[in-house]
């Protein structure tokens, strides 16, 4: 593993994160919802990728851009505490 491109680790790290905060949600009187079900393991096969890819060295650098779009969904998952739910649900209009 070879830290070339701190962005790159910023990025991989954020993503682990939006990866263990859904894999540890838990429903606790919520209906369940299979769609939303299917879109938050979907999500976390997307973002587990990249701290893998970190690191066995296949993902060596990272665009500012991406680090803050993925720090901006971190938030919203964080504040949510792993409700996609409760995501999508502030979105509509």
């Amino acid at each position: 593993m070879i830290i070339s491109d701190p962005m790159a680790l910023v990025n991989a790290v954020v993503c682990a994160v939006i990866v263990l905060v859904l894999m540890f949600y838990r429903r606790e009187g919520a209906r369940h919802r299979p769609i939303i079900s299917v879109l938050a393991y979907l999500i976390v096969l997307v973002y587990a990728s990249v701290p893998f890819r970190y690191l066995f060295g296949l993902y060596d650098t990272s665009h500012w851009l991406v680090v803050v779009v993925n720090l901006t969904i971190c938030a919203a998952i964080l504040r949510s505490r792993g409700n996609v739910a409760r995501i999508i649900d502030a979105l509509r209009l």
